[in-house]
């Protein structure tokens, strides 16, 4: 097992604009679903797979419907990638998560999702 560091994600964090969930967001979040960007593609494309959806035979358009319909429907997928991403908070980040765990939790899969989506051609 490979011990990954976080990537180092350039955006400008005002504390005293950004709210608390944005900072928590950019800081930390970004990072880690940059760091487990090839393990959430891979995982997504098994779920595509297994669940008998023709990928190849979709359109763009489609499948960008695709990933946002399982991500946003799909308690199973969602819960997986959040655990994931969840998997590799520090003890204080848990903390920080726990408290507001449904808002963290939508930031997650949105930026899943888009990241999934941005690596389709259009």
């Amino acid at each position: 097992m490979t011990n990954k560091e976080r990537p180092k994600i350039n955006v400008s964090n005002r504390r005293e604009v950004h709210l608390q969930s944005e900072l928590f967001q950019n800081e930390v979040l970004r990072p880690i679903l940059k760091m487990q960007h090839d393990i959430t593609l891979k995982i997504f494309h098994n779920h595509i797979d297994k669940s008998s959806i023709k990928w190849n035979q979709l359109n763009q358009i489609k499948k960008v419907k695709c990933v946002d319909d399982q991500l946003s429907k799909n308690l199973q997928i969602k819960h997986l990638i959040i655990g994931l991403i969840v998997g590799h908070l520090n003890d204080l980040e848990l903390d920080q998560y726990l408290r507001n765990a449904k808002e963290y939790n939508k930031r997650i899969i949105q930026m899943t999702k888009q990241r999934i989506q941005s690596t389709i051609n259009l």
